[in-house]
């Protein structure tokens, strides 16, 4: 019996788990390594991973949010979720990504295993951990040392030590420990976020954590970021910004409800923090819009600044929306692959009473349907063959808001022109080939964003351009070398089975063998922003291209 050859996904009906019959496929075990500021974007895992930080500080961004990482402690992904790290600002970052199958006998034969995904078996919080000190680091990198080996015995062992770890994860999370220091505070951020509307001390929240309030008030800082005091005045605000947004309460009860005694001391805080008064936010926010199916419609209102009342919102699929408008947005629709959960999100909106949805041509009926029923109007954004220039100005026309699209259109055809300026003689004489790699495969991958910044805006040339670049071509590597392009990017989609291909790839010998790789020619871009067609996309794309090709980049 072999579990190479056994599916990660199998159809058959899972019989109850039963620990003693459950095994581990260690999968790979990857380092991650980088410097002060180092940031690992966002991507899909298919089997479960776990992550463990071996040196340094770094914040882990999972679907449900972003935690401080901490040593000796390991952090769940569970299969066909995302995940990424930011390194801290003092000096060198590193952390251990290892991923698994778990399987367990079929019911039909103990012959035949099964690949399962037990719901709860791997905790999933904040993290668990790993007593001794020092014991979770040593395993994993003698899990990586032994995963790399030449022996094959040697790299069974590997396996042993992905089992290993799984027993102590799983002993760790039972025995979890009352008074350990980290779930102490965790119990007083609990606090906070359940009691926030509430008078709350540095006292009393340094008696739940039983700590001295000196000893928490910078233990917390010192884990989470931001001072403890920032933190409530975080959640106090985020609260109401839910509520101006949801309820018809006046302006002194909302200050009541979420812990302000005081109207004009609220305002003040409220200022401070966003930057308008309540009064203004609620003027500007007093339209029900609501983004559905894509989150690339959002970057066609924000030019006119329009934030929605609901859209899609996902630290992958959509992680510059998630940073930058997560706490402005009262109702997040699950954004995973894009709109993978329609029937959910329908059943958000139906409940919102949003006077307009905008969203992509290329729904189903019954989605239609539904969407007609929920809202007073909907909007069926054109296809991107109209252009973002068009596009923004239907949209602009249905809001009222034409001269501010007319603004933003002429401001970024001057930040084009200044991007050339930038990039000097090689505009009209460089070559730019744009690739993209899945599973272990090479394609030439030009969509629209990329030749609308690429070659219209900053003047590169394609290398195709007496043909029109195409679209998702497969390519060889001997193909590729024969092109000579001048410049290459290279986008590796983010999952866990081209990942580690491309790991393996870039040591090969027919990698670097490519002349584009011995001259350095070859640059990695990511798939947000690159492969989202609207203004605000655009924008940001050229922001990078002129650090790639005007020499300011590290």
């Amino acid at each position: 019996m072999t579990l190479q050859s056994i599916p990660p996904i199998h159809r058959e009906e899972q019989r109850p788990l039963e620990l003693d019959r459950l095994t581990a496929r260690l999968c790979d075990i990857e380092i991650v390594t980088g410097s002060s500021g180092f940031q690992l974007d966002q991507q899909l895992t298919i089997p479960h991973a776990l992550i463990v930080l071996l040196h340094g500080e770094g914040v882990l961004t999972r679907a449900d949010g972003a935690c401080n990482m901490c040593m000796d402690t390991v952090y769940v992904c569970p299969p066909e979720s995302t995940f990424g790290m930011t390194g801290g600002t003092s000096g060198e970052f590193s952390a251990a990504v290892i991923r698994f199958h778990l399987y367990q006998e079929s019911s039909r034969s103990r012959k035949r295993m099964q690949a399962v995904r037990p719901e709860g078996l791997l905790p999933e919080g904040e993290g668990i951990y790993i007593a001794p000190a020092g014991r979770l680091h040593a395993l994993c990198r003698s899990m990586k040392e032994h995963s790399c080996s030449s022996d094959a015995l040697v790299r069974w062992r590997a396996q042993l030590d992905c089992q290993e770890l799984l027993y102590e994860l799983l002993a760790a999370a039972r025995r979890q420990p009352e008074d350990n220091t980290r779930h102490s505070l965790e119990r007083a951020k609990a606090y906070m976020e359940a009691h926030s509307g509430e008078e709350i001390t540095i006292d009393r929240l340094a008696a739940i954590a039983e700590l001295s309030p000196k000893y928490f008030v910078d233990l917390f800082k010192k884990t989470y970021g931001v001072s403890a005091l920032d933190h409530l005045t975080h959640l106090r605000i985020h609260k109401a910004k839910q509520l101006m947004l949801r309820s018809d309460l006046l302006l002194r009860e909302i200050a009541h409800e979420v812990g302000y005694g005081d109207e004009f001391y609220f305002s003040r805080k409220f200022r401070k923090v966003v930057g308008l008064s309540p009064t203004a936010f609620i003027k500007k926010r007093r339209h029900r819009i609501v983004v559905y199916g894509s989150a690339s419609l959002i970057g066609y209102l924000l030019p006119l600044g329009v934030v929605p009342y609901a859209a899609p919102l996902h630290p992958k699929w959509s992680g510059y929306y998630y940073d930058q408008l997560g706490a402005d947005i009262p109702i997040h629709l699950d954004a995973y692959r894009q709109n993978h959960y329609k029937g959910s999100n329908l059943d958000k909106l139906a409940s919102a009473q949003p006077e307009l949805i905008i969203c992509p041509p290329d729904l189903d009926e019954w989605e239609k349907d539904r969407l007609a029923d929920t809202a007073a109007e909907i909007y069926e954004m054109p296809g991107d063959g109209m252009g973002w220039r068009k596009k923004l100005l239907a949209v602009a026309a249905l809001l009222g808001e034409e001269a501010e699209a007319e603004r933003w259109i002429a401001a970024y055809e001057r930040k084009a022109e200044l991007a050339r300026g930038h990039i000097g003689p090689l505009a009209g004489r460089d070559t730019v080939l744009t690739l993209r790699l899945l599973k272990n495969q090479f394609y030439v991958h030009c969509s629209l964003s990329m030749s609308e910044v690429l070659y219209d805006g900053l003047g590169l040339r394609s290398p195709f351009a007496d043909k029109g670049a195409p679209f998702d071509h497969r390519i060889t590597l001997a193909e590729l070398d024969a092109i000579r392009a001048d410049h290459i990017l290279l986008l590796i989609c983010k999952e866990s089975e081209t990942l580690e291909g491309w790991s393996k790839l870039q040591q090969s010998p027919e990698w670097l063998s490519l002349q584009a790789v011995r001259e350095n020619k070859v640059r990695l871009i990511t798939s947000e922003p690159w492969r989202e067609y609207s203004p605000i996309a655009l924008v940001r794309m050229l922001d990078i291209a002129q650090e790639l090709f005007s020499g300011n980049r590290p």
